[in-house]
């Protein structure tokens, strides 16, 4: 880079340097085509899977089998209840294992039930477990709040 200290006739009449310095520009906007060029393969990352569909017909529903699997935040700990029945992430996860390795007909339909204080990480977890087993039959019973004996008594 260069500088220019005035001009080199020596005469005090020089006119002032009207130059627009771009070096701060340009540092700039590469900083932000690093930010964008890191932060943009993030905001694709998505899991796919296929949720079921509503059927029209009801002799459909009452053939197929109905878990209900619930997620409950107890202060930082997410407790999975399948059926009522309290299960490990590890145990749900084999199950997801065996129920993927039969054909979608036979497969029972999952309910996941989670109140607003579970972690989302918790929820994705679960969805991309059920994903990578080939579970087709899972969707969303009912994303409650807590329960008001949850939250604590009324204020009053």
């Amino acid at each position: 880079m260069g500088m220019s200290v005035g001009p080199s006739s020596g005469g005090s009449g020089g006119s002032p340097m009207v130059d627009i310095n771009t070096t701060p520009l340009v540092d700039v906007m590469l900083v932000l085509l690093i930010i964008f060029m890191i932060t943009a393969p993030l905001l694709a990352h998505k899991v796919r899977i296929n949720l079921p569909q509503q059927s029209t017909d009801p002799a459909d529903k009452s053939k197929i089998e109905q878990k209900r699997l619930e997620l409950r935040d107890l202060g930082g700990a997410v407790e999975i209840r399948l059926n009522n029945d309290p299960i490990s992430q590890d145990m749900l996860f084999t199950e997801f294992r065996e129920v993927g390795r039969k054909v979608k007909d036979d497969q029972p339909e999952y309910k996941l039930e989670a109140d607003e204080t579970v972690p989302y990480s918790a929820l994705a977890n679960i969805l991309a477990a059920a994903k990578r087993s080939r579970v087709e039959r899972i969707g969303f019973d009912n994303l409650a709040t807590p329960t008001s004996a949850q939250e604590g008594p009324p204020p009053g």
